[in-house]
């Protein structure tokens, strides 16, 4: 999860200055198994995101019951 914050924004030429305050980029990685690529061989991976309760951060929830119901 990054944001480029308001100097880099400033520097980044399809931001608009302010628009740092509403940008949040969540980035996804292969981080539990190497993935080792010949050349020319290709890997496509997918990310899924969803919504949870704001009780999910404060710890009223039990994450496991959050995400397998």
């Amino acid at each position: 999860v990054w944001n480029p914050w308001d100097k880099k924004a400033k520097a980044l030429p399809d931001f608009g200055d302010e628009d740092y305050k509403v940008m949040l980029c969540v980035d996804s990685a292969a981080i539990e198994n190497r993935i080792v690529l010949k050349p020319c061989e290709e890997w496509r991976g997918c990310q899924e995101l969803s919504t949870v309760h704001s009780s999910y951060c404060s710890g009223q929830l039990d994450p496991w019951k959050v995400i397998h119901g």
